[in-house]
C-alpha cells in the first residue's frame, strides 16, 4: 500500500472533527507559538466583542486566536498558537 491509497477528502475527517469540537473550549489547553507557555483558553486575556475578538497570552502577550462573525460566516484564526489540547472525557 502506498501513500495515495490512502488520500480521502475533507468528509472523511467529519467524525472525528465534529466530536473534536463538541466539548467546553474553556478547558481546552493552549501552547502560545510566540513564547511556549501552556494553559488553558479560560486564562487568555479577550480583547474586542463577541463579534470579532483577540486572544491573548497571559505570559507575553502575543495574539494566540482571533474570531470574528459576520454574519454569514464565522473565521477562526489559530496561527499564534502552537498546539491545542483537548482532555477526552474519563
Amino acid at each position: 500500500m502506498n501513500d495515495d491509497d490512502m488520500v480521502l477528502d475533507g468528509n472523511a475527517a467529519a467524525g472525528a472533527l465534529g466530536s473534536l469540537f463538541a466539548f467546553d473550549v474553556t478547558m481546552a489547553v493552549v501552547r502560545c507559538g510566540n513564547c511556549g507557555v501552556s494553559g488553558p483558553l479560560a486564562e487568555l486575556r479577550l480583547f474586542g466583542s463577541p463579534q470579532a475578538m483577540v486572544l491573548r497570552c497571559r505570559h507575553c502577550d502575543a495574539v494566540n486566536i482571533r474570531l470574528l462573525e459576520t454574519g454569514r460566516t464565522i473565521n477562526l484564526d489559530l496561527a499564534g498558537s502552537a498546539r491545542i489540547e483537548i482532555g477526552r472525557a474519563a
